[in-house]
This record gives C-alpha cells, structure tokens and sequence, in this order.
C-alpha cells in the first residue's frame, strides 16, 4: 500500500517538475538582469578595472618606493689572461671567484621640481681562489642624491592632470557602455514582446475564425449565405492555423534568443508584461545638454585626448634643443679584508654628474617630430570641438522624439481602443446576419493593425527614453545620475 502511495504521488509530481520554468518579465527588470548579469555588462566592468587598477598602480608610485636588489650567489670559473712582470709575458691562468652583494634603494619622485630624491645603502663581498685567495667586503652605509632633467618639463605634473581624468573617463565610459546594454535589452525586450503579441493574435484570429466558420455553417444550412461566402470563411481558418503555427515559431525563437542572452536557462519560459502606459515626462533640452557635457565619456575623453597632445608637443619642443641632466649624490663607502672591518671609518663618496646633448645636425628630425606633435594637438582641439557638437546635435535628435513619441503612443492608444469597439460591433452584427464576411475582415484587421501599431508605439518610446539615458547617463524617471556599479551585485 505505501508503494502504490509513493507511485501515485511520483505520477503526479514528474509531469509538474517536467514543465518548464515559467518567468513574468516586465521591462525594468530586463533592464536590470541585462546591466547586472549578462556577459556584455561584466565586460565592461572588466575594461573599467583594469583602468582602476592602472590607476592605483600611479597612485602608489608616488609614495616612496623601496626595493631590494640582491645577488645571494655568483660564482664564476674560468682562465684570465694575466701579466707576469718577472718573464715581461702575459699569460693563461685559472681563476676563481665568488660575488655576492646586496642592496637596499629608496625614491621619492618630487611632482612639483620634475626629480626625485634617491637612498642607497649596500654591502657586496668578492673571493678570489687560486694560487692566492684574496676576501674583500665593500660596504656603502648610507648615499643619498638627486637627479632630474633640466629641459623644463616636467611629467609629474602632467600626470597628475591625465591620470585622475583618465579614470573618470572609464568610469563614465563603463556607466556608457552598460547603459547601451540598456538599450539592447530594450530592443531585445520588445522583438519578444511584438512576438508574444504576434502569437496572441494569431490565437484570438484563430478562435474568432472557428467561431464565425461554425455560425456561417449553420447560415449556410438555411441558406442566409452563399457557398462562395463560406468557402471564403473555411479558407480564413486555414489560413489562421498555419499563422498561429508561424507566431509559435517566432514567439520560440525570440524566447530563446532574450532568456540567452539575459543568462538564463535556454528552455525557460518567458511571459513579458508590456508597459501599456506610458510615464508623464517632460525633458527639457538645456537640462538635457547639461548633463551630457557633464556624464557622457566623450566630452572628457577628448578634453584628455587633447591635453595629451599638449603635453607630448611641449616635452618634443623641449627636447628639440639643448638636453641637460644632473645627478648628484653624496655618501660613505668602505673596503675591507674582513666583514667587521668594512664599516669602520668609512671613506666619503661624493658623485655630481651633468650631462649634455647638443644636436648638431638632424636635418630636422626633432623640430619636425615637434611641429607634427603641435598639428596633433590642434587636431586634437578641433576634433573635441566636433564630438561636442555631434553629441549635442543627437541629444536635440533624441529629446524631441521622446516628447513627441510620448503623444503619439497616446493617439496610437486612442486608435487601438476605437477600432476594437468596431470590430466587437461588426462581429455582433454579423451574427445578426447584417453585415458580410468583407465588413468583418476588414473591421477585424483594422484591429489588428492598431494592436502593431501601439506595441510599435511603446517600442519606439522606450527605445528613444533608454537612447536619452545613455547619451546622458541620467535617470529621468527617478532624477538622479546613472552610476553603475564597478563590481556586480550578486
């Protein structure tokens, strides 16, 4: 008896756990799994760390860096050509030595001179073995110095420009960039939700088709329409299941296609909730503009792209001349026979080294390579000056088709409901028998026809709202700044 119980129930729940999933999707949800899960958004997460990462890498560069740099073992054989002064000849001899050394180096680069300042302190040990042995240890206790070009240009403080700016521009190309996943999911939300409407459609066309096929039979039997005006209806119901057919193809696909791409299981099913109304916005176009000269990437990315050019052009004008560098250093240092003797009165070091390059002839090198850098950066100029402009032009383009869409999904509402109460009038007088087949096909795809044209409608808005997101990565529906997360939220 407890067998055939768990069977029964076994029976009953495999067909259920058989079923596929079934998920209701609105579209701020899809929005939401598109920016926060799919592989297109952690991609570029993926790009803004490593621009994050570059960051912190010069951040740390300009504390003070110490290093450690040791030889533990350095051993050496070979046969040396040596000068015997007795028999006046050089000579072959076997040789064997045995280095060691260590030592330990800090720098602290100095943003606002151009140089840096530079510590040293070390300890090195070299043996000799063969007819005679021979120790030595080399002591550096302690050197300080510091060294800098002298052409006036200093890239310390070029970088403390570039490299702030250049990890706002990732952050906002990243806000940019999931923001157009954004947009993707939009586009893919509703080529699903034009299928889901397409097969409904195809559904109800169907059903209302058998319902008149069965009541002109019966008028036909008493002779209230002719057999061409059935023959008409019959083919209409054909016609019907093979669309219904066509629509469950396309409804699969398009699941497919968006439940893949959102990441999750391919065989799931997906019930879209279309946004039938449309929120009450009202975007001004200054405020528009203002935003996207302060959030979209391409404005500041140019500001970079030029202040990068200037840069490269004033350090090539710089060098087109005299180069000079200094590096002066100042220390103790020590030899000895034996470890404990290598740090007693140690002997000063005192190192000054300036260096000059004058170019004689280059034939125009160096000058030329510093008027095409200035050509780059009046280039440079000119091109930011044409993205702002671009990107003006298509924030104007995208606020007036959102207001504008905003009415026109109204008026396409409007049109829907009008042309479903005629089609449910002329449906209730073709039962009556007074109205013709062509009258209730015709009212029957003005129907239809309004239905595409208010998904189209909501389409069209929501792509034009989700496009003025991104060319200004602001939220006009809560109003506050789109920021993406660096790292998704699990």
């Amino acid at each position: 008896m407890r067998l055939k119980t768990i069977t029964i129930l076994l029976l009953a729940v495999l067909p259920a756990l058989a079923q596929p999933t079934v998920v209701r999707l609105d579209l701020e949800r899809a929005v939401m799994l598109a920016t926060d899960s799919s592989l297109t958004a952690d991609r570029h997460r993926s790009v803004f760390q490593e621009a994050h990462y570059a960051w912190l890498s010069w951040q740390a560069g300009r504390h003070l860096q110490v290093e450690l740099k040791t030889i533990p073992l350095q051993f050496e054989q070979d046969m040396v050509q040596r000068y015997v002064s007795d028999d006046d000849l050089d000579e072959y001899r076997q040789q064997k030595r045995l280095l060691s050394s260590a030592d330990l180096t800090a720098e602290q680069i100095m943003e606002k001179w151009g140089g840096s300042f530079y510590a040293r302190t070390g300890i090195a040990y070299l043996g000799n073995y063969g007819e005679t042995n021979q120790h030595q240890f080399a002591t550096i206790p302690v050197s300080v110095g510091y060294k800098q070009d002298l052409l006036g240009f200093n890239p310390y403080r070029w970088s403390r420009q570039t490299e702030p700016m250049r990890l706002t521009v990732a952050e906002q190309q990243m806000n940019y960039d999931v923001e157009r996943t954004a947009e993707e999911a939009v586009a893919r939300f509703f080529l699903l939700a034009m299928a889901q409407e397409q097969l409904q459609m195809a559904r109800e066309h169907l059903q209302s088709c058998d319902t008149i096929y069965a009541i002109a039979s019966r008028r036909f039997r008493i002779a209230s329409i002719s057999k061409a005006e059935l023959a008409i209806l019959e083919l209409q119901l054909a016609n019907a299941r093979n669309a219904l057919k066509s629509a469950q193809l396309d409804h699969q696909k398009a699941v497919r296609s968006l439940a893949v791409w959102l990441g999750m299981d391919e065989g799931i099913r997906l019930e879209l909730v279309v946004p039938s109304l449309l929120p009450s916005l009202s975007v001004s176009l200054d405020d528009a503009i203002a935003q996207a000269s302060h959030n979209n990437p391409n404005y500041l990315s140019m500001q970079l792209r030029e202040l990068e050019a200037r840069r490269d052009a004033e350090q090539l004008k710089r060098k087109k001349g005299l180069n000079a560098s200094i590096n002066a250093s100042m220390g103790l240092n020590q030899v000895a026979d034996r470890f404990e003797h290598a740090f007693r009165k140690p002997l000063v070091q005192n190192q000054v080294i300036v260096s000059l390059t004058v170019p004689i002839a280059d034939h125009g090198k160096k000058r030329n390579a510093w008027l095409a850098a200035e050509r780059k950066a009046e280039a440079a100029s000119l091109q930011s000056g044409e993205t702002r402009r671009d990107t003006e032009f298509d924030v104007t383009q995208t606020v007036a088709e959102v207001n504008e869409r905003q009415t026109l999904a109204e008026d396409v509402r409007r049109a829907l409901h009008i042309a479903e109460d005629a089609y449910t009038a002329m449906l209730q007088r073709f039962i009556r028998g007074q109205a013709n087949v062509n009258d209730l096909s015709l009212a029957q795809t003005h129907w239809q026809s309004a239905r595409k044209n208010q998904m189209a409608a909501l389409q069209d808005f929501w792509k034009s709202y989700y496009h003025l997101r991104t060319l200004t990565l602001y939220d006009y529906l809560k109003h506050m700044p789109i920021r993406h997360h660096a790292q998704r939220q699990r």
